[in-house]
């Protein structure tokens, strides 16, 4: 199809996905982007969000915990720190670790601490927004 392009969806533990899609949504450090096919070159910072993948006949969703993102020649590339499919989130252990993240952030007693738990809270809470989307 002329209005796809190729994504390989990569973590340290898996290759989660190659394939050719027609949509990408992701969330940038500096805001949400999207990517079409022929898209300019590019390199973007991720952050902890929804990552939306639409292909031909279905859309799928994950939450990332930050990472990069690189598209060049209809080729795509997410390298991502971390990367859950929302189908395999549990809701109700995210929610409770979100809230442990924030009892954490309050009680930091140290700035590495803080910085630790925010980036944990921000994880947990790409989870639960994740889970509890609906899939435009």
């Amino acid at each position: 199809m002329a209005n796809t392009f190729h994504v390989e969806l990569i973590t340290p533990e898996k290759h989660l996905l190659s394939a050719d899609v027609v949509h990408v949504r992701a969330p940038g450090s500096a805001g949400e982007f999207g990517v079409l096919a022929n898209h300019a070159p590019m390199v973007a910072g991720l952050g902890p969000g929804r990552l939306q993948i639409d292909f031909a006949d279905h859309k799928e969703e994950f939450a990332i915990g930050g990472g990069y993102f690189t598209v060049d020649n209809n080729k795509a590339l997410i390298l991502a720190e971390t990367c859950v499919r929302k189908s395999d989130i549990d809701l109700d252990t995210a929610k409770k670790n979100r809230a442990d993240a924030l009892k954490r952030i309050e009680t930091a007693a140290s700035a590495a601490e803080r910085e630790e738990a925010q980036s944990a809270f921000k994880r947990h809470n790409a989870l639960v927004q994740v889970a509890e989307h609906k899939v435009d």
